[in-house]
């Protein structure tokens, strides 16, 4: 059975862009940035799956993704500055995820990593083998399934915030955020059910 895929997403379509114009680069760029916030503002968690090459607005999305799971062949980069346009749009988000000096190293060099370098840097949360991907991706979801329905709403717009706030903001949006759990019976079904198998033989 083939487990490997080619692309994730390989990135855009050069024949395509190649003739923009300013206008129509500005279109272009509009709707690549859409595609993207509409993952990030999605009320729930999103993984990104990757099983093949990720490469310029592939490597976008996933980083618009919250987990982020990857095939050991699967390749990564920011290759842009090598067909005349800078790394644009969600490329914004790398410094946070990869650090500055290799989110730099990736949109100046247009270098295509592996995805042990992916994991390393802390791009990819988990690495796998082509083979095992899926059963990865459902372990992931299992863990988030886990969770309560309101919470991990809850917690998903936290991540948000924490991301945009400073650190003091962030802490009291963390203190309503438990107050409106509250709203919901979840939290205590939820921590009976935890008391209930605690006392299970």
């Amino acid at each position: 059975m083939l487990f490997r895929s080619r692309s994730f997403i390989a990135g855009a379509d050069i024949h395509e862009m190649k003739d923009l114009d300013a206008k129509g680069a500005e279109k272009e760029h509009r709707l690549t940035h859409i595609a993207n916030q509409a993952i990030r503002d999605c009320p729930v968690p999103v993984i990104a799956r990757i099983n093949g090459y990720c490469l310029g607005f592939g490597m976008e999305l996933a980083a618009s993704c919250d987990i982020r799971i990857g095939a050991d062949h699967s390749k990564f980069g920011m290759p842009e500055v090598r067909v005349g346009v800078p790394s644009g749009m969600e490329a914004a988000l790398l410094p946070r995820l990869v650090g500055w000096g290799k989110a730099v190293e990736l949109v100046l060099t247009g270098d295509v990593i592996d995805a042990a370098e992916a994991h390393r840097i802390g791009f990819l949360q988990r690495q796998t083998s082509a083979a095992l991907l899926d059963a990865e991706v459902e372990k992931c979801i299992a863990s988030i399934l886990s969770g309560g329905a309101h919470v991990m709403r809850l917690q998903k717009r936290l991540l948000e915030d924490w991301e945009k706030l400073p650190v003091s903001e962030a802490i009291e949006e963390g203190i309503r955020a438990c107050v409106r759990a509250r709203e919901t019976d979840e939290p205590r079904q939820m921590m009976q059910a935890f008391l209930e198998r605690k006392k299970a033989p």
